[in-house]
């Protein structure tokens, strides 16, 4: 293990790339954003709602991050709590840079587009916390299809842009990612032929736990796939990131750590949806199997959880998802 092999705080990571935790929902932890500055231009992964908006403007203020800047802002997948409020940011951003592009491929630009019914389905269990959604002109996205090359060797990965940063040149690239949902991607930086950082977003998990490498999984309703979940973590053992960012939450540091942490999930995501299967059988009832399976779910996270909270909806949301994906339980 490496020193402080899980970062939470909003700090620069190296010498381009800052994680900022936005305070979500009004709680610490809940969603990370990454902003990597380079000589001449910067590139945004991901925003958070429209809540986040105003927030996410003075973190980058306080980093001394021009918005004149931004060259990309790019994603991971459409859900309301990562880019629910792109079309906010990207108004206002291209105020300051007409040329700012949202990089990202078809299918997300599409549900980016047509939001209400997943806005709705949020809208159960975050209520007003959603944010709201509006459509993106088609002349904001630059319109990118994501690469199958999973190579292990870094100088052979596929990518879309060069950036350079104190005499060091950057790469940029987007990994076809689906499974959590069908437009998933993880935007990669390599440095010197090395795979510096990767964005996984929700492709492995979440990680609500400080101190230890355990996961949850990301089995949302309604797009869930879990056949093409579990090819993509078969993808992505062939890669040995330095730096591996997650949606939700943070950074897991050392290309060890990160192959744990992915052996981890592989493992509990077998573990998860046998038991949803067993409890299903035992009584066909979604609130009985979410019960049995809330055990399982409270000692992989370390943060504080009333009886009526947001994480409750998550754990939820999450049973209902792999019970859907199983033909339990339809839209």
């Amino acid at each position: 293990m490496v020193e402080d092999f899980i970062t939470i705080e909003t700090k620069q990571l190296n010498d381009y790339l800052y994680h900022i935790d936005v305070r979500a929902y009004g709680a610490p932890r809940m969603l990370s954003i990454f902003v990597a500055k380079f000589d001449k231009s910067s590139v945004l992964i991901d925003c958070g709602t429209s809540l986040d908006t105003k927030k996410l403007l003075r973190f980058l203020k306080k980093l001394n991050i021009k918005l004149t800047s931004f060259k990309y802002l790019t994603t991971t997948h459409h859900h309301f709590d990562h880019n629910g409020g792109l079309w906010q940011l990207y108004e206002l951003i291209k105020k300051h840079n007409p040329q700012v592009k949202i990089l990202t491929n078809e299918k997300t630009k599409e549900l980016l587009n047509n939001y209400e019914e997943h806005l709705a389905r949020g809208k159960r269990t975050y209520g007003n916390l959603t944010g709201i959604m509006k459509p993106i002109e088609e002349n904001a996205f630059k319109i990118i299809s994501p690469s199958t090359n999973f190579s292990n060797t870094p100088s052979q990965l596929d990518y879309v842009d060069t950036f350079s940063i104190n005499g060091s040149e950057i790469k940029l690239g987007i990994l076809k990612t689906p499974g959590h949902t069908p437009d998933h991607q993880c935007p990669i930086f390599f440095k010197d032929d090395n795979l510096d950082f990767i964005q996984l977003g929700e492709s492995v998990g979440t990680i609500y736990h400080s101190s230890e490498l355990v996961t949850m999984p990301t089995s949302m309703p309604t797009y869930y796939n879990h056949e093409q979940y579990m090819a993509t973590l078969q993808n992505l053992k062939k890669l040995f990131p330095s730096k591996s960012g997650f949606g939700h939450f943070g950074v897991v540091n050392g290309k060890q750590n990160f192959q744990t942490l992915l052996l981890e999930h592989e493992s509990f995501m077998k573990e998860f949806r046998e038991a949803v299967i067993k409890f299903y059988s035992e009584k066909p009832e979604t609130r009985y199997v979410f019960e049995h399976i809330m055990p399982m779910l409270i000692p992989r996270t370390d943060l504080s959880f009333g009886n009526d909270s947001i994480f409750n909806g998550i754990a939820l949301a999450i049973v209902y998802g792999m019970m859907m994906d199983l033909g339990y339980r339809k839209d």
